[in-house]
C-alpha cells in the first residue's frame, strides 16, 4: 500500500487500486492494530476522531475495504471476530510503500516522527552490525518480492499455489543458497503438501533437516528456522532436543501462532495438558483462522476429556480448510463411529495408510479397533501379529487394543485382567477407570463395578452432576445399581433423567435402549434397538470394546437378541 497517494496494489497480480482517504485510514488503523480485534465504536473513534459518525458509516467502509482487499484472493482479509469486532488477517501480509501514513490524532504526530526517528536509528545500527552475517535480511535483499510471493502462496492451503511457492524457494536458491528465509520457507512449502498435498509425510524430515541445520548456521538467531527444527524434534520424539529450539525461538519471539502450535503440540505429546492448552490458546489468538492452528487446540481439548470444546473447534477447522487429506480419519476421534464415516476412512486407508503410518506408527493400534468395530476380527489378529502387539512396550492404549483383541476373542478374563493392569497405571485417571468399569459390569463384578464407579465419580454417584453432558454415566450408573437391587436409588436416577427429558432436549439414539430398560419397557426397548442400527451405527471400538454385549444383553429374550446381531453383521458387511 502506498498510503500518501491512497493506493493498494496485490503483490501477486499486480492489480492496483486507488481507495478513499477514510478507507486508507481504516486500512492503516488495522494494521497498528494487527493482533487485536476493534470494534465498531473503537474504529469510528480512531478513523473518524473529530466526527460522530454512525455504525453504517463504519461498516460501509470495511465493505470497501474488503471489497478491494478480497478481489483477487481466496481468504477473506478483513475477518469478523465474534463479539469483538474486526482485524486483519493474520494469513496476509502487508508492504508499505511510503512511510509518512497519517497519524490518527494530530496530538501525537510529533512522537510518531520521534519514535520513527529512533527506530531508523535502530534499524540502520541493527543493519550496520549484522549486514556482514546476514546480508539476506537486510531492506536491499534483491529476492525480496519473491520471497514475499511465495510465503503469501503456502499460506492458501493450495496445493497448486504451495507447488508454485516451492519453485519459487527453489529458484532463490539456485541464485543465493545461503539465503535463510527462503530455507525455511521451502521447509514449510514441504509441511503444508504434506497437509494439503500429495507430498508424504516421511519425507519431510529428511527434506527439511539439510535446509535446517545450514539455515541455523547461518543465522542462529531465526526464530521461524528455530520453530521448524522444533517441530522435526518434536514429531521424532527426541523432546530434550525440542526444548532447547523452543526455547531459544520463544527467547526471541512470541508473537508466531506457528509457534506457540507446535509449542502446544511439544507439551501434548507429553501429556503436560495445562502447558498445551496455554500454549494453542495462544496460537489461536494469534491465528484464529488458521486450520492447523484450530486443529491443535480441539486434539488439546480432546485430550483433555471436553468433548465439546474438542468439537467446535475441529467444525470450525474443517469450515475453513474442508480439503484436509486426513479429515477421514480426524472424524474418527471427535465422532463415533457410524456407516458413512467407516466407508471414508477405509478410503482414506487404501490412499494414505501406509505413508501416514511411517510418520504415526501408533495408528496402526487404532486401525486394529477399526477392524474390530467392522466385524473383522481375524484381519485384526493378523494385522496385530505384523506390529507385534504383544512385545510393544507397555502403554495405555497397547494395553487397551490387546484387551479389546481378548474380549472379541471371548477371552473376557483375559481383556479384564489387560484393563486392570491399565488402570492401574494411572489410578487416579477417571478415563483410565471407566473401561475398567464397563469390563467388571459386563462380567457381572458388579459390587466392584459400584466401588469403583463411586469413588471416580462421586459426583454422579450423590447425584450432583448436571445431567445434559453426563447422561450415559448416569445411565452406567443406573444399570449396576439394579443389577444390585438398589431399586430405591436408580429410581432416583430415573426421576432424574425423566426431569430432564421433559425439557425440549430429546434423548440420543444410543442412550434410547438403555433408557428402556432402565425403564422396564421391553417394546420400546427391542424397537430402539433396531433404529440404533437403521440410524447407521457401528460399535466404536475405540471409544467402547463392550458395546455389543452391552446392547445386545439389554433384552431377554434371546430371538431378538439373535435378530439384532444378525442385523449388525450384515451391517457391517456393507462396509467391507
Amino acid at each position: 500500500m502506498t498510503p500518501k497517494l491512497n493506493k493498494i496494489k496485490h503483490v501477486e497480480t499486480m492489480a492496483e487500486h486507488v481507495v478513499t482517504p477514510k478507507v486508507m485510514t481504516l486500512l492503516t488503523t488495522l494494521i497498528e492494530n494487527r493482533n487485536c480485534p476493534l470494534s465498531v465504536d473503537e474504529l469510528a473513534q480512531l478513523v473518524w476522531p473529530d466526527r460522530i459518525v454512525s455504525d453504517n458509516s463504519v461498516y460501509q467502509a470495511v465493505a470497501m475495504l474488503r471489497k478491494v482487499l478480497n478481489e483477487e484472493s481466496s481468504i477473506d482479509h478483513i475477518e469478523r471476530i465474534s463479539s469483538q469486532g474486526y482485524r486483519l488477517s493474520t494469513e496476509i501480509g502487508v508492504l508499505t510503500q511510503d512511510s509518512n501514513v497519517v497519524s490518527k490524532k494530530k496530538k501525537t504526530r510529533s512522537y510518531l516522527y520521534l519514535a520513527a526517528i529512533l527506530t531508523l536509528l535502530l534499524v540502520l545500527l541493527t543493519i550496520y552490525v549484522t549486514g556482514q552475517k546476514h546480508p539476506n535480511e537486510s531492506q536491499s535483499d534483491p529476492h525480496f518480492e519473491a520471497v514475499s510471493l511465495a510465503e503469501h502462496l503456502t499460506k492458501s492451503k493450495q496445493p497448486e499455489r504451495i507447488t508454485k511457492a516451492k519453485q519459487i524457494y527453489t529458484e532463490v536458491l539456485e541464485v543465493n543458497p545461503e539465503h535463510t528465509v527462503a530455507m525455511s520457507g521451502l521447509c514449510n512449502t514441504y509441511m503444508a503438501l504434506s497437509i494439503y498435498g500429495s507430498f508424504p509425510e516421511s519425507l519431510v524430515d529428511a527434506s527439511c533437516r539439510p535446509l535446517l541445520s545450514k539455515a541455523l548456521a547461518l543465522d542462529g538467531k531465526n526464530p521461524d528456522v528455530l520453530t521448524s527444527l522444533a517441530r522435526l524434534e518434536t514429531l521424532s520424539r527426541r523432546y530434550d532436543q525440542a526444548k532447547v529450539y523452543f526455547d531459544r525461538a520463544l527467547s526471541l519471539s512470541n508473537h508466531s501462532p506457528m509457534l506457540w502450535h507446535w509449542y502446544g503440540r511439544f507439551h501434548r505429546e507429553k501429556n503436560n495438558l495445562d502447558e498445551a492448552l496455554d500454549a494453542h490458546l495462544k496460537a489461536f489468538r494469534l491465528a484464529p483462522n488458521n486450520p492447523t492452528v484450530l486443529r491443535g487446540l480441539a486434539y488439546t481439548y480432546l485430550n483433555r476429556r471436553d468433548l465439546k470444546n474438542a468439537r467446535k473447534y475441529f467444525e470450525r477447522s474443517v469450515e475453513i480448510a474442508p480439503h484436509i487429506k486426513h479429515i477421514a480419519l480426524y472424524q474418527l476421534d471427535f465422532y463415533l463411529l457410524n456407516m458413512q464415516r467407516a466407508k471414508e476412512y477405509k478410503l482414506w486407508y487404501a490412499k494414505h495408510m501406509t505413508e501416514y503410518s511411517r510418520v504415526y506408527p501408533l495408528h496402526k493400534l487404532s486401525h486394529i479397533l477399526f477392524l474390530l468395530s467392522t466385524g473383522n476380527l481375524e484381519e485384526a489378529i493378523q494385522k496385530s501379529e505384523e506390529i507385534q502387539i504383544t512385545r510393544q512396550t507397555v502403554t495405555s492404549f497397547n494395553l487397551y487394543v490387546r484387551a479389546g483383541l481378548k474380549w472379541y476373542q471371548q477371552d473376557k478374563l483375559g481383556a479384564i485382567e489387560l484393563l486392570k493392569q491399565r488402570y492401574l497405571l494411572a489410578p487416579d485417571d477417571n478415563h483410565y477407570a471407566m473401561p475398567y468399569i464397563m469390563g467388571l459390569y459386563q462380567t457381572r463384578q458388579y459390587s466392584v463395578a459400584r466401588q469403583l464407579f463411586e469413588k471416580h465419580f462421586k459426583s454422579v454417584s450423590t447425584l450432583n452432576r448436571s445431567v445434559n453432558e453426563h447422561i450415559g454415566v448416569y445411565l452406567l450408573y443406573a444399570l449396576i445399581l439394579k443389577k444390585m437391587d438398589e431399586r430405591s436409588k436408580a429410581q432416583e436416577i430415573r426421576a432424574l433423567i425423566a426431569a430432564f427429558l421433559n425439557g425440549p432436549t430429546k434423548l440420543d439414539i444410543r442412550y434410547q435402549p438403555f433408557w428402556y430398560s432402565l425403564n422396564e419397557e421391553p417394546e420400546k426397548l427391542t424397537r430402539s434397538l433396531f433404529e440404533l442400527l437403521d440410524s447407521g451405527w457401528l460399535p466404536d471400538a475405540n471409544d467402547n470394546i463392550f458395546a455389543v454385549e452391552m446392547y445386545s444383553d439389554l433384552t431377554n429374550e434371546a430371538q431378538i437378541r439373535d435378530m439384532w446381531l444378525q442385523k449388525l453383521k450384515t451391517t457391517q458387511a456393507t462396509v467391507n
